[in-house]
């Protein structure tokens, strides 16, 4: 991995010293970061360590986002092939979806 001269980094970018660059792009993803300041997402990801900026807010896991979507009877998802098969939902909109899918597959 290159050595950078960090504050001519954040200079280029526009901004005044090394850890406002930093702190400026921490909301972006580590590749979008990498290209605004002109290093490898590698690096960026280095320098948030090193500010203690780590990866933002882990992600609600499948099963958690799954048990939400059941949930919500509103979600628009209800009633299609993908709210049964992927996000296991039985309700009877997306049983009767998965079951209409299931019939046009087969012809």
């Amino acid at each position: 991995m290159p050595r950078y001269d960090r504050d001519e980094i954040a200079r280029r970018a526009g901004h005044a010293t090394w850890r406002e660059a930093v702190e400026a792009t921490a909301a972006l993803p580590q590749q979008e970061a990498g290209r605004l300041l002109g290093v490898s997402h590698p690096t960026v990801r280095l320098w948030r360590a090193e500010l203690g900026l780590g990866p933002a807010a882990a992600r609600p896991s499948a099963a958690d986002s799954a048990a939400a979507f059941r949930d919500d009877v509103d979600d628009p998802r209800h009633g299609s092939a993908n709210g049964y098969r992927n996000l296991k939902c039985r309700c009877e909109r997306c049983t009767a979806a998965w079951t209409a899918y299931q019939r046009d597959r087969r012809g």
